[in-house]
């Protein structure tokens, strides 16, 4: 809105009783989930009654309900419904819907009001100021009138009388033997015998004369300046009043329109994670999670994507078969960490510090996790999963919003390195010069101490063969973040190892294996999918890969 130093508050009614929903959001969130959707867009008001608005076409409704997300930020629903925001915060998308995804918004209207403090007295300051203008002209006309109408000069009627009256009109002035006349001794005495002489002798002359004639003073001197005095001291009054007035109005209101005292600041445009909302994401996914495992995988696909999800499906098929139960880690400490996006979709690191009763083991371990999220419409997924020990986890370095930078592009470079090393050091064992550290240590070493085993001559089996490649179906090498000291990024490789026994030998792998089988054919040979997943970290110019389990996925006979 083209406004600040105020609020507005937007109200909407529904005549027809339907329930209604307003919400504030991010303009990258709300315009990704109205992607696509029919709606009345309001983009520009002028107040009092005037606003630019225009409707795009579309679906009737949203993929997913209005009420269940998670990135509004401020949501209220009812008949009527109301929001107020501050115009000098950062900008936000306010929209308003009906709270069932089925209903209209037939009969509603939106009104708009802003809150303008200090007007009944800028109005005063305005009348004031009008006041004050129309005395000035008003002034300066009635002075420009009146020196148009002025006194003939006293030199002009005198000489001419004095002329006609030869100076005998008055017998005094020669018995005083001064040389000089009554007028000049006491004008205004002789003035007056002079007219009562006329007047007397029958001579025409004036019934009234000005005052100004018969007023002492010579042709040569000024006239006193004493209108011009009054003149500046009533300007001088006017002014001084006009300000008088406009110091008390501004007393009476903050001057300009006063700003709210507590913004409410959000930006419109969101990292994926939001400061403060990473402890909120890993207790909902916690808790979903959870639900999930006692569900046995219902709804799993709402929480994670591939390739973690894999590895968690597996899980569950091996704990039935087992008869074990799983759960979810709990995290004593979380922290997240994510580059600032403007569009979807959208990705961010987690790390949960887990409790000891979490994991296994006497080291404290941390959950590291790649979470994407495609749309607006769509819930964040957990796209990959791995532990590391605590004491190796890096410092993330973010900016005041939140907000990490991406690793160096060379550290997608060495992360599409180390995947092949990965794989091959778990096909032969071999560690490849200048390749990562910790290859001998963890899963990785898990792994190849399982495949010893059944390729030691006591396992009856005649040949057990790996082939490992990296995981391709997501581009881990695109997610990475820089670290305080490096970078950090995920990875995964997936084996298959193929197990042929002598055709008089049974096939008996274990519960794990059996509890993922695919097939139910009767064979000599056995396929067993396993997956890898992996942390990779650069200290310096160091790289390490970190692994502390390794899981099988499914098997086939054949």
């Amino acid at each position: 809105m083209p406004y600040s130093g105020s609020s507005v508050t937007v109200t909407a009614k529904n005549s027809k009783g339907t329930e209604l929903f307003v919400g504030t959001a991010s303009g990258v969130d709300a315009d990704s989930y109205l992607d696509g959707v029919a709606q009345e867009q309001i983009s520009d008001v002028s107040f009092p009654n005037s606003a630019s608005h225009r409707f795009t076409p579309g679906d009737a409704k949203p993929e997913a309900d209005i009420t269940d997300r998670d990135w509004w930020i401020s949501t209220d629903t009812g008949k009527t419904v109301a929001k107020t925001f501050d115009l000098d915060a950062e900008p936000q998308v306010l929209v308003i819907a009906p709270a069932n995804s089925d209903d209209s918004l037939d009969g509603t209207t939106v009104s708009l009001q802003m809150r303008v403090k200090g007007v009944f007295a800028l109005s005063l300051l305005g009348i004031a100021g009008t006041i004050f203008l129309a005395g000035f002209s008003v002034f300066f006309f009635m002075r420009w009138w009146s020196s148009r109408i002025r006194p003939p000069k006293k030199d002009v009627g005198r000489s001419g009388k004095r002329g006609s009256d030869g100076g005998g009109s008055n017998g005094r002035g020669g018995s005083d033997g001064g040389g000089s006349g009554p007028d000049e001794r006491n004008p205004r005495r002789g003035g007056q015998s002079a007219a009562d002489d006329r007047a007397g002798k029958g001579e025409p002359g004036p019934a009234t004369q000005p005052i100004s004639t018969v007023q002492p003073g010579t042709a040569s001197s000024a006239p006193p300046r004493r209108r011009d005095l009054r003149n500046r001291r009533s300007l001088r009054t006017v002014t001084a009043a006009m300000i008088g007035t406009g110091l008390v109005l501004s007393g009476c209101a903050n001057m300009p329109i006063a700003k709210p005292s507590s913004p409410d600041v959000t930006p419109y445009e969101r990292t994926a994670v939001r400061p403060g909302e990473a402890g909120k994401f890993m207790t909902n996914y916690t808790e979903s999670l959870d639900k999930t495992l006692g569900d046995k995988g219902t709804d799993l696909d709402k929480i994670q994507a591939a390739p973690l999800i894999d590895h968690t499906r597996a899980q569950i098929q091996i704990a039935d078969n087992a008869k074990q139960k799983l759960r979810a880690p709990n995290f004593t400490e979380v922290v997240a960490g994510s580059p600032s996006f403007t569009e979807y979709p959208m990705w961010f690191y987690a790390f949960g510090t887990a409790d000891k009763k979490s994991t296994d083991g006497d080291k404290q371990l941390t959950q590291v996790m790649l979470v994407t999220r495609e749309s607006a419409s769509t819930d964040p997924l957990v796209r990959q999963a791995s532990y590391v020990p605590t004491d190796q986890v890096p410092a993330l370095m973010a900016d005041d919003q939140g907000a990490v930078e991406e690793a160096p592009e060379e550290f997608s470079s060495d992360l599409t390195t180390a995947s092949g090393d990965v794989s091959s050091f778990l096909v032969d064992g071999k560690a490849k010069s200048g390749g990562p550290d910790g290859l001998k240590e963890g899963g990785f070493k898990g792994f190849r101490d399982y495949v010893g085993d059944l390729r030691d001559k006591d396992s009856g089996f005649d040949k057990v063969d790996v082939d490992c490649k990296p995981y391709e179906d997501l581009k881990f090498e695109d997610m990475t973040l820089s670290t305080e000291n490096g970078a950090i990024g995920m990875g995964e490789v997936r084996c298959t190892l193929t197990i042929k026994a002598p055709s008089d030998y049974a096939l008996d792998l274990g519960d794990t294996v059996e509890a993922v089988k695919t097939n139910d054919k009767e064979g000599d040979t056995i396929k067993v999918d396993t997956a890898h997943p992996y942390v990779l970290m650069k200290t310096g110019d160091e790289l390490t890969a970190v692994a502390t389990d390794w899981n099988v996925i499914s098997s086939k006979v054949e």
